[in-house]
């Protein structure tokens, strides 16, 4: 049975995968990619807006209508002060997964760049 303080420390654990993704792409763009600060700065607060925007259309117009207390009746559970925080998780849970999903795309990005830097400075070494 879900109760308060399941989907609390659910949203919790949440919070922290925002967080060790937003660090990650912090330092996937500042070492890897070697952006400075100051542009990382502004790529990263450019991430977040969209991202944010992004999540906010799929929850409202995709997953909304399954957490939504107005749309769903559960009058079992509506007696319960959880039954709200089901609807933050399932926001927090879209954008965390876009976040890990940038964090992902950004390392498979900086692996390609550091793998074509190292094979251009080995040929540029041979000749």
């Amino acid at each position: 049975m879900i109760n308060e303080a399941t989907l609390v420390i659910t949203l919790v654990i949440l919070f922290l995968f925002i967080f060790a993704s937003v660090g990650y792409l912090f330092f996937v763009i500042i070492e890897r990619i070697q952006m400075t600060k100051f542009k990382t700065t502004v790529y990263i607060f450019t991430l977040m807006i969209v991202s944010f925007l992004c999540s906010v259309a799929i929850y409202h117009f995709i997953v909304s209508p399954f957490v939504d207390p107005a749309n769903i009746y559960i009058e079992n559970l509506r007696n319960y002060s959880f039954y709200y925080v089901i609807g933050w998780n399932a926001y927090f849970a879209v954008l965390t997964a876009i976040l890990l999903l940038m964090a992902i795309g950004h390392h498979i990005y900086a692996v390609k760049k550091e793998k074509e830097h190292f094979e251009n400075s080995k040929i540029s070494n041979e000749a």
